[in-house]
């Protein structure tokens, strides 16, 4: 199949599929006499995984020391890894969570600090009146927008 046959059947976009190539995680397939990249079952097989173990939160580089193991027949040693890859990853929004909550408690504080003081007609110097200084050390949080993949339909079957 095509690259934009693969790329609908499992619900990425292709140049997901060609990335994926460039990084290694799907091996570069055979082509065409007219130079078309002609992908197999085995590639959709392999192209899903890394999908749906992307959605499910791990990094091309955790997939990369799963896919060997798995290779489309060792699915028991690759659901040991996967699962305690997930534990872990769980444990991280666990702990992210937890800084989330500090970092909005401090928020909290000083929403009431601004809230107490009127602003002055022009800013201080230190510009307390807008950006108070609090006492509280900071718990750093990185609050960068989330990139968001866009919306695919993922097929569960892998058919030719």
């Amino acid at each position: 199949m095509r690259i934009s046959e693969l790329a609908d059947h499992v619900g990425v976009p292709a140049s997901t599929v060609r990335y994926y190539e460039r990084i290694g995680l799907v091996p570069l397939p055979a082509r065409t006499p007219s130079g078309y990249r002609d992908y197999d079952d085995g590639a959709a097989a392999r192209l899903l995984f890394i999908t749906r173990a992307r959605r499910m939160g791990l990094t091309c580089e955790q997939i990369a020391e799963v896919l060997p193991i798995w290779d489309g027949v060792n699915c028991g040693a690759a659901h040991e890894q996967v699962t305690r890859l997930i534990e872990e990853k769980r444990a991280e929004i666990v702990e992210r969570i937890k800084d989330l909550e500090r970092f909005a408690a401090q928020l909290d504080e000083v929403h009431t600090m601004l809230d107490k003081s009127p602003p002055p007609a022009a800013c201080r110097p230190d510009l307390s009146c807008c950006v108070p200084d609090t006492e509280v050390e900071v718990a750093p949080v990185s609050l960068l927008p989330n990139r968001r993949t866009a919306t695919h339909r993922t097929r569960t079957d892998i058919t030719a």
